[in-house]
C-alpha cells in the first residue's frame, strides 16, 4: 500500500494482539494464527504485533520479526499491520524498524526510550523520533504508555513531531483525556490519535481521536469496532450503550489479565511469560465477573 495512502488508513480498532506461548515457553504459532483467523471479518482496522500487551519487552528481536511474518500472511489490505519496534537506542530502533518493513510492516509504533529517564527531555525525544522518521519509509507512530516507561512527553514535543512527514500520528495510553485533547487542538492537520485507554474510548473520538489501540479488543473486537462505528455514522446513543459496556471490561487490563480474558472468551492467550505470572484464583473470578457485567450491561 503507498505511504500516503497508509497513513490516511490509520483509522478505527487495532487490538495489540497477545503473544501466545507453548510448554517451552516458545511462541505458540499456531495459537498466534488462530487468534488472527477469529479477527477476520470483525470490523477491525488492521493488528498490533510486539506492542505491550504484546510483551515486546521479552521478546527477542528474532521473535518480533517471526511475529511480523506470521501476522504478515494473514493481515491484507485495507487492513494494516502495525509493529512495535521501539528500542532504547535511536541506531537499533532504526535496524530494527528496517527489518519490520522489509517483512512487511505497513506502520511503525515507536516507544519513548525511558532507561536513562532523567535525559529523556524534549530535545533528546525529538531527535530520536526525528533520526527514526528520517531513516524508514514507512509512517511512524508515536508510542506514549507513561504508566509502564515513567515518560511522560509534551504536548508541545508531540505537536513539533507532528510536523515531520513520516511522523504521523501518537498512541496515547495515558488515559489523561486532556492530554488527548491538547493533542487534537495542537498537533498539524491530518495527525492521527489513537486512544489507548478503553475508559475515555468514546470521548476520545469525541475530541478528536482517529480510532483505538485496545487491549479489550484481543477478546471483545465486536464491541470496541461497535462503539467506533456507531459515532462516526452519528448514532449518539448506540456508541455511548456500547462504551458502557466496554467500561465494564476496562479493569481488564494487562497482559496477564488480557490473555485471561482471551480463553474465558475462546481466544486462544494462554500464560504471560516470566518474571510474569497468571492470575491467581481471585483476580481470575474477577475478569468472569467482568466480562458478565460488560454481557449484561443495559440488558432489558
Amino acid at each position: 500500500m503507498p505511504h500516503r495512502a497508509v497513513s490516511g488508513s490509520i483509522r478505527g480498532v487495532f487490538p495489540p494482539v497477545v503473544t501466545p506461548f507453548n510448554q517451552r515457553g516458545d511462541i505458540d504459532e499456531v495459537a498466534f494464527r488462530a487468534n488472527l483467523e477469529r479477527y477476520r471479518g470483525t470490523g477491525l482496522a488492521g493488528v498490533l504485533v510486539a506492542g505491550s500487551t504484546g510483551e515486546a519487552p521479552y521478546l527477542s528481536e528474532r521473535e518480533r520479526l517471526r511475529l511480523v511474518d506470521l501476522a504478515r500472511a494473514m493481515v491484507s489490505p485495507p487492513e494494516l499491520l502495525v509493529v512495535g519496534t521501539g528500542l532504547e537506542s535511536t541506531r537499533e530502533t532504526i535496524r530494527l524498524s528496517r527489518e519490520a518493513v522489509a517483512r512487511g510492516a505497513d506502520v511503525l509504533l515507536v516507544l519513548t526510550p525511558n532507561y536513562y529517564k532523567n535525559r529523556m527531555d524534549a530535545a533528546a525525544l525529538k531527535a530520536h523520533y526525528r533520526s527514526v522518521a528520517d531513516a524508514v519509509s514507512r509512517p511512524v507512530l508515536v508510542y506514549s504508555i507513561p504508566q509502564y516507561t515513567g515518560i511522560t512527553i509534551e504536548g508541545a514535543t508531540v505537536a513539533n513531531l507532528s510536523r515531520h512527514p513520516n511522523i504521523v500520528g501518537l498512541k496515547e495510553s495515558s488515559g489523561d483525556l486532556g492530554f488527548a485533547r491538547q493533542i487534537v487542538r495542537q498537533s498539524a492537520r491530518g495527525f492521527r490519535l489513537l486512544m489507548g485507554s478503553a475508559r475515555i474510548f468514546l470521548d476520545g473520538l469525541r475530541a478528536g481521536a482517529a480510532g483505538g489501540v485496545l487491549g479489550q479488543a484481543c477478546f471483545a473486537p465486536e464491541l470496541c469496532v461497535a462503539i467506533y462505528e456507531a459515532f462516526i455514522q452519528g448514532r449518539r446513543r448506540a456508541a455511548s450503550e456500547a462504551q458502557q459496556k466496554l467500561a465494564c471490561l476496562a479493569a481488564i487490563a494487562g497482559v496477564a489479565a488480557t490473555k485471561a480474558a482471551m480463553g474465558l472468551c475462546g481466544y486462544r492467550g494462554g500464560s504471560p511469560r516470566a518474571p510474569l505470572v497468571p492470575l491467581d484464583s481471585a483476580e481470575l473470578q474477577a475478569v468472569r465477573v467482568a466480562l458478565e457485567q460488560a454481557r449484561r450491561a443495559l440488558a432489558v
